[in-house]
């Protein structure tokens, strides 16, 4: 994912005012499952994003006065790709600083880069409670275009992991662009690959950003962009608190949890090493890649941070409107009698009649990543508007009325209200349109008669 960390700081200091800067703006909308997601944040695996400020990054100087000695880091040449690369790696650590052959870049910013991460990535640790998986290392760190990164066009900064023939890794990639960053013209403002840029605190933030987002690669189904976004800022030094304004603009989620549930770094910590201990148990419900364990889920996030925080936390996430509801999930009770169940805080709502089912039943939301093929141009509607249902496909003893909310800001160009349907994707099978099911434009709602629990999406209606 890309940030503009440096760029903020320097605008900030300049007008003395936060600047409607975007920090980090995702150009994917291509999930890990292969399917596509509906924001920035949905990648687990590859990260990518367009660079919306117009700073390549605070300039520490390059007064040559005092030169600033910097240790040396070993180095060997290595294989990447097919391609020769020489990787600067201390014995033990996680990541390397790697550059292909003929390296462009001089070895005393390279020892510097190095230095300048190792000062802050303990700082960064002690906040996500854990370091990255072992098949992500190590964590090769790009500094220059080459045949992994490739050029950086609008992208300010990416990772993503590497794969191999078992699965996902060995090792992972950050790719910063800083010798494309050095050469930028006006009205970006250069940062000169000076030992002292290489070394400022206020230049750590991307390389934060992006390494944290490896911290989350496999264990979770998200590499949450709010959540890299709030670390790198508070070891950068942008944003303190997680309800420091900062957020409210660049990290919205992080704001928003804060605000209303009381989400503090502690806690945070807290959450993230509960996160790893699922995934560790092997308790993940998401099916991300072969040959690991199964990833942790959006609800299964949003039930430590419940409990952790003593609320629920749906309502700051959809206000923050950087994950769609259905991908942090819900859950609610059946019962017997005849009742109205809301989900989803009103987007779904289950009319039950009495007896359609014959005994008391939690239901759970299932995953959001199977869908049904729709034209391209309706798919994040498509995505958005996805509900599915533990126990999958279970049958009323009587048909419930299912009413789905959605929004029509999401409709794509040319398409209308009035060709909207119900479908019900049965976990084996193609899907189905709900007979008879209605469409109120006033209310923005689509609902139907359903018989069973499951997955329905809200859609236009199939030729």
């Amino acid at each position: 994912m890309t940030s503009g960390h440096s760029a903020q700081k320097t605008l900030v200091l300049l007008t003395l005012a936060l600047v409607l800067l975007s920090a980090c703006g995702d150009a994917e909308h291509l999930t890990d499952a292969g399917t596509p997601g509906p924001d920035a944040s949905t990648d687990a695996g590859t990260d990518a994003g367009t660079d919306a400020g117009t700073d390549a990054g605070t300039d520490a100087g390059t007064d040559a006065g005092t030169p600033v000695e910097v240790p040396a880091i070993p180095r060997e040449q290595v294989m990447l790709g097919g391609q020769s690369y020489l990787a600067y790696q201390r014995p033990g650590d996680t990541f390397r600083i790697v550059c292909q052959e003929p390296c462009p870049i001089d070895e005393q910013y390279i020892y510097a880069r190095y230095a300048g991460f190792l000062a802050v990535k303990h700082e960064l640790l002690a906040l996500t409670g854990v370091d990255v998986l072992p098949q992500m290392v190590p964590v090769d760190i790009h500094l220059a275009g080459d045949s992994l990164c490739g050029t950086s066009g609008t992208l300010s900064g990416a990772s993503f992991m590497n794969f191999s023939e078992s699965g996902p890794g060995p090792g992972s990639n950050v790719c910063l662009w800083d010798l494309e960053k050095s050469r930028e013209p006006p009205p970006y403002v250069a940062r000169a690959l000076t030992v002292e840029n290489a070394l400022a605190r206020d230049n750590q933030g991307l390389l934060v950003h992006e390494y944290s987002h490896v911290v989350l690669f496999l264990r979770h189904e998200f590499s949450h962009e709010w959540l890299v976004r709030a670390l790198s800022y508070k070891v950068e030094g942008l944003a303190p608190t997680l309800c420091d304004a900062f957020n409210q603009q660049f990290a919205p989620t992080a704001w928003e949890l804060c605000q209303r549930n009381g989400l503090d770094f502690p806690r945070l910590t807290a959450s993230l090493v509960e996160l790893d201990a699922l995934y560790a148990s092997e308790k993940g419900t998401e099916d991300l890649y072969l040959g690991v364990p199964r990833a942790t889920s959006g609800l299964q996030y949003h039930r430590i941070l419940d409990r952790l925080l003593g609320s629920d936390t749906l309502a700051a996430v959809v206000a923050a409107g950087e994950l769609h509801a259905n991908q942090w999930g819900d859950s609610a009770l059946f019962t017997p009698a005849a009742s109205t169940v809301q989900l989803y805080l009103g987007a779904v709502q289950w009319s039950l009649p009495a007896g359609a089912v014959s005994s008391s039943l939690q239901v759970e939301s299932d995953t959001w990543r199977s869908g049904m093929a729709l034209p391209e141009a309706w798919q994040d509607f498509g995505w958005a508007h996805n509900y599915a249902f533990l126990p999958r496909d279970l049958p009323f003893n009587q048909p419930a009325r299912l009413t789905i909310r959605y929004d029509p800001a999401l409709i794509p160009a040319g398409g209308t209200e009035e060709s909207l349907g119900l479908y019900h994707l049965p976990w084996r099978g193609p899907s189905q349109a709900v007979p008879g099911a209605q469409v109120d434009v006033a209310a923005n709602t689509v609902s139907a008669s359903v018989s069973v629990i499951g997955r329905y999406v809200v859609a236009p209606r199939q030729p």
